[in-house]
């Protein structure tokens, strides 16, 4: 019974030493604020914006995306993006779509919301909850070899966003999708196979996880950067300029 007792505190302890750590990399944005230098309130997040983005992964690729602004918390995005891939010395660009529907709400509001009624929990909101979901397809342009995926899959997303809109701010996101990856299409035993390597999508569901930095040059640009590891395929890199409106 005591050892079942350490075991529980002892787990008990990692997971607030992670929580502490996520709390430090939030906070740490407000002492790098800027306060009031764009005239915006501190969480006044811009989610109407076009962006531009350079992608690194086995090659460097390139992508583009739009989001606006929808009546109430709602927003939309539609991107688009070319990531460079090297498989056994072929070369090949996976080309992504992807529509969504994005949701947003502030931490205290969200919490208010859910809260008893009448009681005021005077909680500020001190960064943005979101979700996002829609759909994305993959079509592979190579040399030797192009074609696309017959259905959309499903994409969810998401994060928390954090950090002064009047200069740095910050988001930590979950992104869960079915990835496709190009693999080798085999050749049946006791059959004579082309000499031309033909490729096949495979889908597996995968898992990413991001995190992110924005710098607010001024009320119109902004530029960001941001890392995401998957299960599946490498990690990435991307570095984009942004216009907000």
């Amino acid at each position: 019974m005591f050892n079942i007792s350490l075991t529980k505190l002892f787990c008990y302890y990692q997971n607030m030493k992670s929580f502490n750590l996520i709390l430090v990399f939030v906070f740490s944005f407000y002492s790098l604020a800027e306060e009031g230098r764009l005239g915006r309130e501190p969480n006044e997040y811009k989610y109407t914006s076009i962006g531009i983005d350079l992608i690194q992964t086995d090659k460097t690729g390139i992508g583009a995306r739009v989001s606006f602004v929808l009546p109430g918390p709602l927003y939309a995005v539609f991107e688009r993006k070319a990531e460079g891939v090297d498989k056994d010395t072929e070369s090949y660009d996976r080309i992504i779509n992807g529509a969504r529907i994005g949701a947003q709400i502030g931490i205290g509001d969200l919490l208010s919301n859910i809260s008893a009624k009448g009681v005021n929990l005077g909680i500020k909101n001190i960064f943005d909850v979101y979700g996002e979901l829609g759909v994305k397809s993959v079509a592979i342009d190579g040399d030797t070899n192009s074609f696309s995926e017959d259905d959309a899959q499903a994409h969810l997303i998401a994060g928390i966003r954090f950090g002064d809109s009047n200069s740095w701010e910050g988001k930590i996101f979950i992104d869960y999708s079915k990835e496709s990856d190009v693999i080798i299409k085999p050749c049946p035993d006791g059959q004579v196979c082309p000499a031309v390597i033909e490729y096949v999508l495979d889908d597996e569901t995968d898992q990413k996880f991001g995190a992110g930095v924005l710098y607010n040059i001024n009320n119109r640009s902004a530029v960001t950067l941001e890392l995401i590891s998957s299960k599946v395929l490498d990690s990435t890199f991307k570095i984009g300029y942004q216009v907000n409106f």
